[in-house]
C-alpha cells in the first residue's frame, strides 16, 4: 500500500488521467499525495533553435513558467480534492523535470510516483528521451505510468 504518492504534473491532457488515476487510489486508500510540476528554463544549442522554436515566439519568462506550473498544481489539486483524496499539498520547483521529480520523491520519503506517458514534452522527449522514461530508470520506488 502507497501513503505518500507523487502526482507529476504540467498541464496537459494527460495530467488529467495522472490526477483521477491518484486521487481514485488515494480516495480509496487514504493516501497523501503531493501533486508535482517542475519547470526548466530552456537553453538549447544554437543549431537547434530553428528547429523547435517557431520565429516570432520567445520563449517564456521564468516567471511566467513558474506562474504557470503554480496555477497547474491549484487546478490538479482542486481536481483532486473534489474526487475524494483527502490529504493533498502541492509543489512547483525549477530544474531538469526528470531528475528532479526523482530527488523530490526521495527527499519527501514517497512510496510511489504517478505519471504520464507523454505530457507537453513531446518534441523534447522525441530529441532527448521522455520523462517518464528516465523517471522509472531512475527512481528507487515504485513508478505507475498512466497513458
Amino acid at each position: 500500500m502507497y501513503k505518500t504518492i507523487v502526482v507529476a504534473v504540467d498541464g496537459s491532457a494527460q495530467s488529467e488521467k495522472v490526477v483521477d488515476f491518484a486521487a481514485d487510489y488515494a480516495a480509496l486508500r487514504g493516501a497523501r499525495l503531493l501533486m508535482l510540476s517542475v519547470y526548466q528554463t530552456m537553453r538549447m544549442p544554437e543549431s537547434t533553435h530553428s528547429l523547435v522554436r517557431s520565429a516570432g515566439r520567445p520563449t517564456p519568462a521564468p516567471d511566467e513558467m513558474r506562474a504557470y506550473a503554480e496555477s497547474v498544481v491549484q487546478h490538479c489539486s482542486e481536481r483532486a480534492k473534489a474526487a475524494g483524496a483527502l490529504n493533498v499539498d502541492g509543489f512547483v520547483l525549477q530544474g531538469q523535470v526528470a531528475r528532479t521529480i526523482v530527488a523530490f520523491a526521495r527527499e519527501r520519503g514517497a512510496d510511489a510516483i504517478v505519471l504520464g506517458s507523454r505530457g507537453l514534452g513531446d518534441i523534447t522527449g522525441f530529441l532527448l528521451g521522455s520523462v517518464s522514461h528516465k523517471v522509472t530508470g531512475l527512481a528507487e520506488c515504485t513508478c505507475i505510468v498512466v497513458k
